[in-house]
């Protein structure tokens, strides 16, 4: 896809830091990063209608069929990336990209297929995301699932479905299984270190992504 802005995804397991440091890039893009434009920061699963349901089944208060989960995820990714801006929503990011703003999203196609393959045919869900944009750059945040537990124990109150103990190392086996699959499509997609500072983590992205905004400000 040809677009002026440049399209950055955050993976990485639960309790990783995604979120943190999709946080951190946007107020970089505010501050000193301001000379490569706008940038716009948002997530999955949306806040959008089939985000909304999504949501809910994640913390537990809908029952739904693995199958129907990984639909609605595909359906939610398709709404946030081509539905159009009409002042009303949160805009897609199809239309911010053609526009050059800059998009950071914290989770993406990879975690679908990380974590929804641990009951489905991940070759499956590849085949129903095939209308979801290939990002620029996928930054994953490599974390222990050890790790990863003790911050979910630390900072969370209540798990969301894919977030129990004993999930974590079988997610982190199905993320590589996916990076290979991803990679071998020709998704462009780089390890940091999550066991790090903040700040450190932030510098090892800012490292892989400046690269590509250098890019983009000479074109």
């Amino acid at each position: 896809m040809v677009h002026s802005g440049v399209f950055i995804v955050l993976e990485g397991l639960d309790g990783s830091g995604t979120t943190t440091q999709t946080g951190r890039l946007q107020n970089w893009f505010n501050s000193e990063g301001s000379v490569f434009g706008k940038c716009f920061a948002t997530c999955e699963p949306t806040a959008g209608p089939a985000g909304s349901i999504t949501r809910l089944a994640l913390n537990h208060r809908l029952s739904l069929d693995n199958r129907t989960l990984a639909l609605l995820f595909a359906a939610d990714r398709a709404d946030h990336v081509y539905k159009e801006d009409n002042g009303l929503h949160e805009p897609g990011l199809y239309p911010l990209l053609q526009q050059g703003v800059h998009v950071v999203c914290d989770r993406y196609l990879l975690s679908s297929l990380a974590y929804q393959s641990l009951d489905l045919p991940m070759e499956w869900i590849l085949q129903i995301n095939t209308q979801a944009i290939r990002p620029d750059i996928t930054i994953f945040i490599d974390l222990d699932p050890g790790v990863s537990e003790r911050r979910l124990q630390e900072s969370r109150l209540n798990r969301d479905l894919f977030e129990a103990a004993s999930i974590q190392q079988r997610v982190l086996a199905q993320y590589e299984k996916a990076i290979r699959l991803l990679q071998n499509e020709g998704h462009r997609i780089i390890r940091v270190a999550g066991d790090q500072s903040e700040e450190q983590v932030q510098r090892d992205i800012l490292k892989e992504v400046l690269p590509l905004l250098q890019k983009q400000l000479r074109e």
